[in-house]
């Protein structure tokens, strides 16, 4: 351990809300960091911040906070650039509540999807667990050199790894305003090599200040090689590093928690993702009044809703948002039943799924009783069935009114190619598999 004259300027003796601030700001590092190793930039605009690699890179959003009274010219500046000059892809990242907190309903209303929800996790370092038992022929060493792009199966083999340089770009080069935890050093990776072949790896970004933490990423095993507690490995070598170094907290956001609950990781917050499809903004911009529709229905504002401007028109009611997502599913998606009811009683139709989110049970049983069909109906872009729906919920109750109807049980999901049996399987739902079985 370094000696406490040493020790250097990081969070200590944290709160949860303080270290989920870290983990974001830990995370705003990163994307600067890979948008300067890429040759862009962070760019800003009246508080808006948002990286720039070109057009064949991603552009985030990292975590803004934005005020109510301006947010929604913000990000149609944000929008129009977009189209002017547009990116791969676009990606937002927030904490949980956003800012402001219906910045999901505003980014849906321009064109945004609905994004996975990240899993905030920290672990004091002083409370370590002891090393897991791994492979005799396991060996972590610290490598920044190594290329991976070549392993086959390795997850996130193609990520950026700015070397730990006093050369490499740092947080104070970047737009003046941008929130900063203080200046990072690069990251540091740790490669896994089981009988001398690369098994896996993960980074760990140190950053100093108020909110100075370790944060981990790109942790990565190869399919063979997995449950095999060569992941626990990687990532306590990493914090390791960390902990020798004088940090108290390690941070980052799991995809796989139960192995980091193994290691001592503990659950500080969810956030929140939208993500963009440029090709659907190009070929269907939103026009004014479809966004400040679409705000409406998100918000539940009635008043708005009952006394729409002189610009409504009644086929907008029918129309699919930039995302693709009609305005029932956008009422169901902000659970504001209220504006469901409205496109209801303007002719809008609904779907099994849309009523049963929306707490009209006894509307989808009738609507699957008179329409039985709709048991193999296909949701989102996995074509998952209601019944793969329910075995991921594990909402019996929705199973046994889709089993019914007499559903096709042999379904498979375009992502895994898996029944909804098997969904069930995976996720321990032994109810469902009962069901369904």
């Amino acid at each position: 351990m370094p000696h406490p004259e040493i020790l250097p300027n990081v969070l200590r003796d944290a709160t949860p809300a303080q270290l989920e601030r870290a983990a974001a700001l830990n995370h705003i590092t990163l994307f600067g960091m890979d948008a300067v190793a890429l040759g862009g930039e962070l760019r800003q605009k009246d508080g808006l911040s948002w990286t720039w690699t070109g057009p064949n890179g991603e552009s985030i959003i990292p975590f803004p906070a934005l005020d109510e009274e301006k947010a929604g010219g913000q990000l149609d500046d944000l929008i129009e650039q977009y189209r002017q000059h547009p990116p791969k892809g676009a990606g937002c990242w927030s904490l949980n509540p956003p800012q402001p907190r219906d910045l999901g309903v505003r980014l849906l209303a321009r064109g945004f999807q609905p994004g996975w929800r990240p899993c905030w996790m920290s672990l004091d370092l002083e409370t370590m667990a002891p090393p897991y038992p791994t492979p005799k022929e396991l060996r972590v060493v610290a490598d920044n050199l190594t290329s991976l792009l070549k392993v086959e199966g390795l997850p996130y083999a193609r990520a950026i790894i700015p070397p730990p340089s006093p050369d490499q770009g740092t947080i104070d080069q970047f737009p003046s305003g941008f929130p900063s935890p203080g200046q990072p050093a690069g990251i540091h990776r740790y490669i896994a090599f089981l009988d001398k072949k690369v098994a896996g790896h993960c980074g760990v970004l140190l950053t100093t200040g108020p909110y100075g933490v370790a944060g981990i990423y790109h942790v990565g095993v190869v399919p063979q090689a997995r449950k095999r507690g060569i992941g626990k490995a990687l990532v306590m070598a990493a914090c390791l590093y960390a902990k020798e170094r004088g940090y108290r907290y390690a941070v980052l956001n799991a995809t796989g928690r139960r192995m980091y609950e193994q290691i001592g990781f503990t659950w500080i917050g969810d956030g929140w993702t939208w993500w963009l499809k440029t090709d659907r903004l190009l070929a269907h911009p939103p026009g004014k009044e479809q966004v400040q529709l679409a705000e409406a229905i998100g918000r539940g504002d009635l008043p708005t809703l009952q006394n729409p401007p002189s610009s409504f028109r009644e086929e907008d009611l029918h129309r699919p948002l930039t995302n693709g997502m009609t305005l029932m599913q956008l009422a169901v998606h902000c659970q504001q039943p209220a504006s469901g009811e409205w496109l209801l009683a303007q002719g809008c139709s609904f779907q099994v799924l849309d009523a049963w989110d929306l707490g009209w049970k006894d509307r989808a049983a009738r609507l699957l009783s008179e329409f039985p069909q709709q048991a193999n109906q296909l949701y989102g872009e996995w074509d998952k069935t209601l019944l793969h729906i329910a075995a991921e919920r594990n909402d019996a109750e929705l199973a046994k009114l889709v089993l019914s109807a007499r559903p096709n049980l042999k379904v498979r999901d375009k992502a895994y190619q898996s029944t909804a049996l098997d969904w069930a399987l995976h996720f321990g739902h032994e109810e469902i598999v009962r069901l369904l079985r």
